[in-house]
C-alpha cells in the first residue's frame, strides 16, 4: 500500500521498491474499484432508478477488470519489446514491467476523479466542449465552441498534465528500473503514446464519424 501512494510523486527509491517487490494486484484493484465506481456514479446521476442496481456495479467491475488487465498486458509487452531494442543494461522482467504500469495507472485514476469532479462543479460549466463527457483540461481548451476533425480533438485532449505526468513518471520508472537513459526511456513512452492516441483517433474516426459533432462515450 505504501508503494502504491508513493507512485503519486515518485523517489528513486520507491521505483526500486516497486521493481523488487512486484505487487501489481493492489493498485489493479484500486483502479478497477475507482473507475467502476466512478461508472456507477456517473449512471445514478443520470436517472436515479439506476441507483439501486447493484447488478450494474458488479457489471462494470468484471468489464473494468478484464479490459484493463488486457490494456496493461499489451502495454507492458510494447515496453518490455522496446527495452530489448534500446537493449536494457539492467536485466528486467515482464512481470516487473507489469508492476511498474500497474502502479503508474494509479495516475489515470486521479484523472478521471479529477474529470468527474470539474464536471459537476457549476461554476466551471463550459458549453460547447469539444467532448461533452470530458472536461477540457488539455489542448482543447483553446478549442472550447469550435469543431475540429474527431483525430485532431483527441489528439489535444491527450495533451493534458495527466497524461504528461503519467508518461514522466514511467519514463523516470523505466530510467531507474531497467537502466535505459533517460533520453531513450523518453522516447520509448512518448512512441507508445502517439502509438496509442494514433490508434484511438483511427478506430473511433471509423466507429464514429469524422466530426467531433457525434457524442462520444
Amino acid at each position: 500500500m505504501k508503494n502504491t501512494f508513493a507512485m503519486i510523486f515518485p523517489s528513486g527509491e520507491d521505483f526500486e521498491r516497486i521493481g523488487m517487490a512486484r505487487g501489481w494486484k493492489t493498485p489493479y484493484c484500486i483502479v478497477v474499484a475507482g473507475t467502476s465506481l466512478l461508472a456507477w456514479l456517473k449512471s445514478c446521476l443520470r436517472t436515479w432508478s439506476v441507483a439501486a442496481d447493484i447488478g450494474m456495479l458488479a457489471a462494470s467491475v468484471v468489464s473494468m477488470s478484464i479490459s484493463l488487465l488486457i490494456v496493461w498486458s499489451l502495454l507492458t509487452l510494447l515496453l518490455y519489446l522496446f527495452l530489448i531494442f534500446f537493449n536494457s543494461p539492467k536485466r528486467i522482467s515482464y512481470r516487473k514491467l507489469f508492476s511498474l504500469v500497474s502502479f503508474c495507472g494509479m495516475i489515470f485514476l486521479i484523472g478521471e476523479m479529477a474529470n468527474f469532479i470539474l464536471l459537476r462543479i457549476p461554476m466551471l460549466k463550459i458549453r460547447s466542449s469539444v467532448f461533452p463527457n470530458r472536461f477540457p483540461i488539455g489542448l482543447d481548451l483553446f478549442w472550447v465552441g469550435g469543431h475540429p476533425s474527431l483525430p485532431l480533438a483527441i489528439f489535444m485532449h491527450s495533451i493534458n498534465p495527466i497524461v504528461i505526468w503519467y508518461c514522466a513518471t514511467l519514463s523516470l520508472g523505466l530510467h531507474k528500473i531497467a537502466g535505459v537513459s533517460k533520453m531513450n526511456a523518453g522516447l520509448v513512452v512518448a512512441s507508445l503514446w502517439a502509438l496509442g492516441v494514433g490508434s484511438v483517433a483511427l478506430i473511433t474516426s471509423v466507429l464514429g464519424g469524422t466530426t467531433i459533432g457525434i457524442k462520444i462515450g
